[in-house]
């Protein structure tokens, strides 16, 4: 009987070639340049409308955006004087006064609030901070004309304490359900050890609770002071006295009915953001003082 033929040949497995070393460093220093380039087309990307408003505002030759080149062939500080010389300084003193001012109200009131979910318990606590929350997630715009009748009512229109009372006490439900989940993290032993010792509520919050929720109150403070200096839709419904106007509304009078200043618009703009800045750094060495003083030693 006839046997099958074998094969003289067997194929073997090719060796594995392995990167070299200097592939490797190629591969990386690609991947690396890589994600250099995207992260500077994203700064690009966000400093642009920053950089193009600074250069506007200084533009001379008129009030229009328009120019033959990206950079304005005049450049000018005419803008400027001409905005300090009106009613600039008093548009941005108003917006500090209601912003520092409804911030500190706020936080106060949504810290004290903040404590009493977290730390008490009566009837109604859970779905209180639900309430609170599915409040803040409605447009403020639904209760605007609620809050012009009710100022109404009291004659508190073209007042400084309405927009403290509407910002400061109306604006605090999401700043109490931040603060409470942020005491939430702290721990309770921490509670229990200072009533052991015989301290009360306010004892133990100011002395134990405060120093470690530093940094959010400081956080909550700055949040809540860009949000009223920005704001313009109520503010442009209970304010209208030339006199207690803040940014957003004065600079809207630079827009009239058939043309706009744009370049003193612009120089507002520049010049408006640096209370921001200052308040900004100085609550960060607050921030950063806060997270040392909460520090708990083992």
């Amino acid at each position: 009987m006839a046997t099958e033929a074998l094969p003289t040949t067997v194929a073997l497995p090719t060796a594995r070639t392995t990167p070299t070393v200097s592939s490797v460093r190629a591969r990386r220093s690609f991947e690396i340049w890589f994600i250099r380039l995207i992260i500077w087309l994203i700064v690009a990307a966000t400093l642009f409308p920053t950089i193009y408003v600074v250069l506007y505002s200084l533009k001379g030759g008129g009030p229009a955006l328009y120019s033959k080149t990206l950079i304005p062939q005049v450049l000018t500080l005419d803008n400027y004087r001409r905005l300090l010389d009106g009613q600039f300084v008093t548009w941005v003193r108003n917006s500090m006064i209601f912003g520092i001012s409804s911030a500190a109200v706020q936080v106060m009131f949504a810290t004290l609030a903040g404590y009493a979910f977290s730390r008490m318990r009566f009837p109604g606590r859970r779905y209180g901070i639900l309430g609170l929350l599915v409040i803040q997630l409605l447009p403020v715009t639904m209760a605007l004309v609620a809050y012009f009748r009710m100022l109404q009512r009291l004659d508190l229109l073209n007042t400084w304490i309405a927009p403290v009372l509407i910002f400061g006490l109306g604006g605090t439900a999401l700043a109490v359900w931040l603060i409470r989940n942020f005491m939430e993290s702290v721990p309770k032993d921490l509670d229990e050890a200072a009533y052991i010792d015989g301290a009360g509520h306010l004892r133990t919050f100011w002395t134990i609770i405060f120093p470690l929720i530093q940094p959010m109150l400081v956080a909550q403070f700055i949040l809540a002071f860009i949000g009223i200096y920005n704001e313009y839709i109520i503010m442009s419904v209970i304010l209208t006295d030339a006199n207690k106007l803040p940014l957003g509304i004065g600079v809207r009078t630079f827009s009239r009915e058939f043309n706009t200043n744009w370049t003193d618009f612009c120089a507002a703009a520049v010049l408006g953001s640096v209370p921001i800045l200052i308040v900004f750094f100085l609550a960060q060495r607050l921030l950063v003082e806060g997270l040392t003083k909460g520090a708990v030693k083992g």
